[in-house]
């Protein structure tokens, strides 16, 4: 079974959306969370917990999954450049990372997204991940039996939900029913913190913020002062963000908290107060069909960026590009398979029925050869080059007829003139096998370059005693030729 998954690896947990899609959009068909508990190896941990998903059938290479590197381990920037020429863009924009980063160009893999195109100019947010970072998180992924066909930038896969139309913005305006024009989302958990803003329900800005690790997140919930701690750095990152936003499109009408944060007693309060915004926990549109919790809204978003991955950013390129599992390549196979035979079966067909029309229209020519030859020769002959040798016989009435006609002798003779030599022809008089012509030219010279251009048809003969005399007044020269045609194809003795 081919399933469309977001897979959402977090710091306390799993989490896991699984789509099923159409023509007319999508619907969840699963949502579960599961917790990251016990000590080993992360592949270890990750294993038991998507055993206790209890996912029938267990996810697989069949599977189109997408997943989320830590925001820690990924480095994102924006960048402006002051065209909007896309090839221009794919020539520019490795110089500009490679300027931006502290690595070697063939240590990591990079990827973008054009955010916005206006008054000729283009911003782009671009994400860079160390390769051998990606290497491991496949590798983990693989140890349970998952092929990511997408690993993203979390705050990229989040933007998804308001690109799809799923953020409910009932309340969220100063007047009912006016649409939120900005709004903020802000997914944060143990070990993790991702930041996006949408204008108009495009991503306008995407980056991962500073955050705690679980312990601080278990204290939080009863004490103040570590919830406190806990919101200061996400405070303080938040303020940046936004303050580096206003200088382009002002701050966003709404913050929605996703995540464990949008738990976490007393923290959209806090938020709110020290950002002078509007914050709440994000809610999903009723038009979203079977929509999850907003604590598996990343999960959704990446299992959307798994059904629609182009044009945003996807790690999996180059050496790291997804391969598709066996049985997937065993099913288009199967398909190809079938295909194969249908069209094989098409053309023996098609083969079948050009053979027969071609018998037919063979056969119409043997009849129509019998018939011309029986008439011309008395006897039926059905094999056309028994039947030229026939007619080319000296017996034959055919023998005598020439190959040409006059008008492409007269053609053939008028292009070895001199372009300034053929309206000084005064008479032509020719036969399918002799030629005599008459005419003036400039001077002796012109009458040899004449001759010569003749010789060198190989079907005009020998020039018998060439007549030139100069003209009485002595300007030019009088000449006249005579000549054999020896390719009319024409035999003497013919009946």
């Amino acid at each position: 079974m081919h399933r469309i998954v977001g897979l959402d690896v977090s710091g306390d947990a799993v989490r896991l959306v699984t789509l099923e899609s159409g023509f007319r959009g999508f619907a969840v068909q699963d949502a579960r969370t599961a917790p990251l508990e016990g000590e080993g190896p992360p592949a270890e941990r990750l294993g038991r917990a998507l055993a206790q998903l209890a996912l029938q059938p267990p996810l697989g290479p069949d599977d189109a999954v997408a997943a989320a590197l830590p925001g820690s381990r990924v480095a994102s920037h924006l960048v402006t450049l002051p065209f909007t020429d896309s090839r221009r863009i794919e020539q520019v924009l490795p110089a500009e990372v490679e300027s931006a980063i502290p690595f070697e160009m063939d240590e990591v893999v990079w990827d973008y997204t054009v955010l916005a195109q206006a008054n000729g100019r283009t911003e782009i947010l671009v994400a860079v991940v160390r390769k051998d970072v990606l290497r491991e998180a496949i590798a983990q992924l693989a140890l349970v039996g998952i092929e990511p066909r997408v690993i993203t930038f979390g705050p990229l896969a989040l933007s998804a939900l308001g690109e799809k139309g799923l953020i409910a913005e009932a309340g969220a305006s100063a007047e009912p029913g006016a649409p939120v024009v900005s709004i903020a989302l802000l997914e944060a958990g143990p070990d993790r913190a991702d930041f996006c803003l949408l204008d108009g329900g495009q991503p306008s800005l995407g980056r991962s913020l500073g955050t705690a690790s679980g312990a601080l997140w278990t204290a939080a919930r009863d004490d103040a002062a570590a919830l406190q701690k806990l919101l200061a750095p996400l405070i303080r990152d938040l303020k940046i963000s936004l303050r580096a936003r206003g200088a382009r499109g002002g701050a966003p009408q709404r913050v929605f908290l996703t995540g464990a944060i949008a738990g976490l007693p007393g923290a959209a309060e806090r938020i709110s107060a020290e950002l002078l915004l509007p914050v709440e926990p994000l809610s999903l549109a009723a038009s979203a069909p079977l929509a999850p919790g907003p604590d598996t809204a990343l999960a959704l978003g990446l299992a959307l960026r798994a059904q629609q991955p182009r044009g945003r950013i996807n790690f999996r390129k180059g050496e790291f590009a997804f391969t598709k599992g066996l049985s997937q390549v065993r099913g288009q196979l199967g398909k190809l398979a079938i295909a194969a035979s249908i069209l094989l079966v098409l053309a023996l067909g098609l083969g079948v029925s050009r053979v027969s029309s071609l018998s037919n229209q063979a056969k119409g020519y043997d009849e129509a050869l019998c018939s011309a030859t029986k008439k011309i020769l008395g006897t039926c002959y059905t094999d056309y080059r028994q039947a030229l040798g026939a007619l080319a016989g000296s017996k034959s009435k055919a023998a005598g007829i020439p190959r040409v006609s006059a008008s492409e002798i007269l053609a053939e003779l008028m292009a070895q003139f001199p372009d300034d030599q053929v309206p000084s022809l005064e008479d032509v008089d020719l036969t399918t096998t002799t030629l005599r012509i008459k005419g003036v030219a400039e001077s002796f010279g012109k009458v040899d370059e004449i001759i010569t251009r003749l010789k060198k048809d190989k079907c005009f003969g020998e020039i018998k005693s060439p007549r030139v005399e100069k003209q009485r007044d002595g300007q030019k020269v009088n000449y006249g030729f005579d000549f054999a045609y020896l390719c009319s194809g024409e035999q003497s003795g013919g009946a």
